[in-house]
């Protein structure tokens, strides 16, 4: 009954969750295509990146799902190589700076940080999600993401200023579906977070909260540093 509750609450999510976006594409594209002469160029564009969005929207979605069917099945295959994460995690912190004007955001990672022997697509879905996350739970202040480094593992912190997450709710927040209460924006899937556990786990690694309500929260995944040697690294 458990496993028919979830697939049913799954359903229900994904088809409210894709709803939104292809309505949205399916107005605009209707709209273009029936009165084209009648919106100058700027507004045209303006469309056409809505549409991009929305469909970019779908196709993670999707991902999201593929995701969740191979972790369920323990079928995640890795490319590992090797890669600069404090360069990686600037990155995705950049594209968040452009989207949100309401948070500030700091990157601290050492400058002795190494490279990391990891699949450096599953560990930037990894970031994003936990940075996405911060965003969401909190209703502006800064989002810091820092980086260290021990003899075995590389760790990745991210923390928002939030209103923080119940320390009953703690163990909850990387299973399937679940939401927190809190401001911001909140919808999604509720998968983000169980996706990450996975990604993360898949590489050995492992992923744990601290929070406590009123103080923020701080999502943390670590990394083992093997298979550098494998690399020659």
């Amino acid at each position: 009954h458990r496993v028919d509750s979830q697939r049913g609450e799954l359903i229900s999510t994904l088809s409210h969750e894709l709803r939104s976006p292809l309505t949205s594409v399916k107005g605009f594209t209707s709209t273009l295509l029936h009165r084209w002469e009648r919106f100058s160029d700027d507004q045209k564009r303006e469309m056409l990146a809505t549409v991009n969005m929305d469909a970019d929207r779908v196709t993670r979605l999707i991902r999201e799902l593929l995701d969740v069917s191979r972790i369920d099945a323990g079928r995640l295959e890795l490319r590992r190589q090797e890669f600069d994460l404090a360069a990686m995690a600037a990155g995705i912190v950049g594209r968040f700076e452009l989207q949100h004007d309401g948070h500030a955001f700091r990157v601290a990672f050492p400058d002795s940080f190494p490279r990391v022997y990891a699949d450096p697509d599953k560990v930037e879905q990894v970031l994003t999600n936990l940075v996405e996350n911060a965003v969401k739970y909190s209703d502006g202040g800064t989002v810091t993401v820092t980086g260290s480094a021990t003899g075995d593992a590389v760790e990745v912190a991210v923390a928002d200023q939030g209103v923080g997450i119940p320390t009953d709710q703690l163990p909850l927040i990387f299973t399937k579906f679940y939401r927190r209460a809190g401001q911001g924006t909140a919808g999604g899937t509720g998968l983000g977070l169980f996706i990450a556990r996975g990604l993360v786990e898949a590489h050995g690694g492992r992923i744990w909260a601290d929070s406590a309500p009123g103080r923020g929260t701080e999502l943390r995944f670590r990394l083992p540093r093997v298979g550098l040697e494998l690399a020659g690294g």
